[in-house]
């Protein structure tokens, strides 16, 4: 059975949501208590008061499907390398789950059947389609399967 564009696109998807997530919440709440620990002290009380009468940054965050957005956080006068140095710990995290799903996702458009999805990716069997159902999920090589795993793939 040929596997489409869209029974891969399917597989990914599902593969992916089986991975837990940052919870872009409380990501962004720790970011703006990291910010304003680092303001001066008469921004801080600035803050407090008025908010949105200081100055904002635009921070970019990858949203889960592989694409990118964006959040602004209340910044005041701190500096945009310290901004840069307090986000980069959620940048790191970012990375590792685009990473893995590169991989994935190349993985995948490399087979063209179900029988090579199954050769080569058997840890996915549960996403795949099948001859009866089609369009059920797809897997993925060791090395992705390594990284998913750090990630905390499958969620319990």
């Amino acid at each position: 059975m040929r596997i489409s564009k869209w029974d891969k696109q399917a597989i990914v998807k599902a593969v992916m949501a089986d991975v837990p997530m940052p919870d872009k919440k409380k990501r962004k709440e720790e970011l703006q208590a990291a910010v304003v620990k680092a303001m001066s002290p008469e921004s801080r009380k600035l803050y407090k008061n008025h908010p949105k009468a200081l100055r904002t940054y635009c921070i970019g965050e990858l949203i889960y499907d592989g694409t990118w957005g964006s959040r602004d956080i209340i910044v005041g006068d701190v500096d945009e390398d310290t901004i840069k140095e307090l986000k980069n710990k959620y940048q790191l995290e970012d990375d590792k789950i685009s990473d893995a799903r590169y991989a994935l996702k190349s993985a995948i458009e490399a087979c063209t059947t179900l029988k090579q999805l199954n050769d080569r990716l058997p840890e996915f069997k549960k996403y795949f389609p099948t001859q009866e159902k089609p369009v059920a999920n797809l897997p993925a090589l060791a090395n992705v399967v390594a990284d998913l795993t750090k990630l905390g793939w499958p969620k319990k």
